[in-house]
């Protein structure tokens, strides 16, 4: 009999099921490919992105400030000018250098406090080495050690200080016992969940670099000061608000209509007070 749509002499070709199981198991050998193929150059995709360096080098200039160094695999480099007894460490953002934080690092030592910038691996001074979570948690703390061998800071005496990105190295710092108190400008609970955010859930895990700051919170011992902007458009105040519930001792500061990079120029004289009071608590 003649079906309808076909041709007398015409022959109907109907998909077998196990041409069908051919199919699918090629499919998914081929999607299992690309995944082990992306996965497998998930820094490649992602470090450019998360460590936006800058292409220069910027040589704070302080009161009696100077390039100090440290061996790791590498040199690290950060710029120290000193004070007091008391030192801060500044950790600077994704698409800064170590000189960016030069104006807070001014203020400090008005304020009678010993600053040290950090440069990262893959900026700045140390351009020619590759950034990473680890290199850039071994060359920081390979810098608090000198701080304390030959400039005699202790790390009941310093204070962590990060900013977006930095806030990552400044919690791990912390959670290594190296600083007495932190404060985090801008913080992300983790670099996968802040991918997410701006791009689609799956793209946590393409992240390889983590920074989980919302694991290592409740292992902090140091007393914490969170300090978000209301209106951050590259992290969301509510990962702020939600680290700052993780700490053991913490204070929060939400500043109105501050958006993630004009977050310190946004800050009130008053905000400021209380930022200083809590440093000089330490």
């Amino acid at each position: 009999m003649q079906g309808p749509g076909f041709k007398s002499g015409e022959l109907a070709v109907i998909p077998t099921a196990k041409g069908s199981t051919r199919f699918l198991i090629v499919a998914t050998l081929v999607i299992a490919a690309i995944s082990v193929l992306v996965m497998s150059f998930r820094g490649a995709l992602t470090r450019p992105l998360l460590f936006p360096a800058p292409n220069y080098r910027f040589t704070p200039a302080l009161p009696g400030g100077k390039i100090v160094t440290a061996k790791t695999a590498r040199t690290a480099f950060g710029y120290y000018a000193k004070s007091g007894p008391k030192l801060v460490v500044l950790f600077h953002g994704n698409g800064e250098v170590m000189g960016s934080m030069q104006d807070i690092a001014e203020l400090l030592l008005r304020e009678g406090f010993s600053v040290l910038m950090t440069e990262y691996p893959g900026y700045g001074f140390a351009a020619e080495y590759t950034a990473s979570e680890q290199n850039i948690y071994e060359d920081s703390a390979a810098l608090l050690q000198l701080m304390r061998e030959f400039y005699h800071h202790a790390a009941k005496d310093t204070i962590l200080w990060g900013f977006s990105l930095g806030t990552g190295v400044a919690t791990e710092m912390a959670a290594q016992k190296l600083g007495q108190r932190l404060i985090l400008m801008a913080p992300f609970t983790s670099a996968p969940d802040t991918a997410a955010h701006h791009f689609f859930s799956l793209a946590r895990h393409l992240v390889v670099d983590v920074f989980n700051n919302k694991a290592k919170a409740p292992l902090v011992e140091a007393a914490t000061l969170v300090v978000h902007g209301a209106r951050d458009s590259v992290i969301p105040v509510s990962m702020g608000q939600e680290l700052s519930t993780l700490f053991r001792s913490n204070e929060l500061i939400i500043v109105p209509n501050a958006d993630h990079n004009d977050l310190m120029a946004r800050l009130t004289p008053e905000h400021w007070q209380k930022i200083l009071k809590f440093v000089r608590a330490a």
